[in-house]
This record gives C-alpha cells, sequence and structure tokens, in this order.
C-alpha cells in the first residue's frame, strides 16, 4: 500500500469517527483485521489516533480560518480531509505541507465533487502558511 492509498484509508477512518466517536479504537482494529496496510499502518495509526486526540486544536484551526462557517455547517468529508490534514501539517513535519494539502484536496474531489475543492483549499492553503512558516 502506498502513502496514498494509506490517506484515503485515514480519511475514511476519520469519517466514521464523526458518526461513532466512541468507537474509535474498535473501528481501527476492525481496519487492520481486514486490510493489510503494510508499511503504512504506522501512519495510518499515527494520524487518526493524532487527529482524535487534537480534535478540539484541529477543529479551533478550521473555525479560525473558515470565515462564516462554523465546523457543524461543514459537510462530513470536508472535516475529515481538513482535520487530517491539519494534523498532518502541524504534527507530521517529515511530510511536505504541499503534498499535504494537494492529497487533501484531491481527496475531496474524489468524495464530494469539484466544488468542495476550493473552499477546501483556501481553508488548509491559509493554515499551511501559519503552521509551515
Amino acid at each position: 500500500m502506498n502513502r496514498r492509498k494509506a490517506r484515503e484509508y485515514a480519511f475514511i477512518l476519520l469519517f466514521q469517527y464523526k458518526f461513532q466517536p466512541n468507537d474509535m479504537q474498535d473501528i481501527l482494529a476492525d481496519f487492520f483485521a481486514q486490510y493489510d496496510a503494510g508499511e503504512q499502518a504506522d501512519y495510518i495509526q499515527d494520524v487518526v489516533e493524532g487527529t482524535v486526540k487534537h480534535i478540539q486544536e484541529i477543529d479551533a484551526k478550521i473555525s479560525e480560518f473558515s470565515k462564516g462557517w462554523s465546523i457543524d455547517r461543514i459537510s462530513a468529508v470536508s472535516i475529515a480531509v481538513m482535520r487530517l490534514c491539519v494534523y498532518e501539517l502541524k504534527y507530521c513535519m517529515s511530510i511536505p505541507g504541499n503534498v499535504s494539502v494537494n492529497e487533501a484536496v484531491s481527496l475531496v474531489r474524489e468524495y464530494e465533487g469539484e466544488e468542495a475543492a476550493p473552499f477546501v483549499n483556501g481553508i488548509l492553503d491559509n493554515i499551511k502558511k501559519i503552521l509551515r512558516v
């Protein structure tokens, strides 16, 4: 499994978190029982658990840059993608910021549609400028 696919799986797991926040450990365990993540297992575990651990801080940063939009108004797909990207921007310094943002925008295009991409890109690009000076 390559990093792109691992990021997609991490996004899907974080999407599930929105609907089952108390079951994240079970969701992760089920995922690893069904899929062989290979060398990407540590990445998936780290970003999912890290995002959940820092969810309030990440949501605050997204809220700060999504002027006029509360977290509750942002679609489940977009918020899951943005949470993952903000976690990578803040805590995964080995991943270039442009890669995190570009991959996030690609995921939004694939799972939500082209119309959501500029919104997500604008927020994440501005967050990247602050977190990756």
